[in-house]
């Protein structure tokens, strides 16, 4: 027997998804500091607010799209997919520890993962793209995991406790 689609659910959620991929390209293009090898950027807070409505997939969908449609909008060297991967990872490490009930030990261990991600495996890619030495590269992101991981330790719990006393989010699980 087939489940039956909720297409108010699914409108709703389709039409948030999109609002938070555009919240997204928005923080990225104009609340962000940028070089070659550090990014220092508030948008996590769209994914993490998809991911704790819409679990994996919703910070998974707001992550990749993100993503790529910002490419689309503003390129910034080639549309590289693995870096595109490692953003959707993140979104579904969020989403595995922030849809449930919220605790703050949850959302360390999703922030340290996510950081963990961005410090190890985005080198790699920035290595293969521009040809600088990963060392090179993980010591220069140094700074930023420092800095985000601080950032991401006081907004998350703040941003999950906030939608947890809205009524919005009622409507979602």
């Amino acid at each position: 027997m087939q489940k039956k689609i909720n297409v108010r659910q699914t409108t709703i959620a389709m039409s948030t998804i999109a609002i938070l991929t555009a919240a997204l390209i928005v923080i990225s293009m104009f609340c962000t500091i940028k070089t070659e090898t550090i990014k220092i950027s508030l948008t996590f807070i769209p994914v993490v607010i998809a991911a704790k409505l819409y679990g994996v997939k919703g910070g998974a969908a707001v992550a990749g799209l993100g993503d790529i449609i910002g490419w689309i909008i503003r390129p910034m060297g080639p549309l590289f997919l693995p870096i595109t991967f490692t953003e959707i990872a993140v979104g579904i490490v969020f989403g595995l520890f922030l849809k449930k009930e919220f605790k703050f030990h949850k959302a360390a261990v999703a922030v340290s993962i996510a950081m963990l991600i961005s410090a190890f495996v985005t080198p790699v890619w920035l290595n293969m793209l521009y040809g600088t030495d990963y060392i090179t590269l993980l010591i220069a992101r140094i700074p930023q995991i420092l800095i985000m991981t601080a950032i991401e330790l006081t907004a998350v719990p703040l941003i999950i406790k906030t939608l947890d006393k809205t009524v919005l989010i009622k409507s979602h699980t």
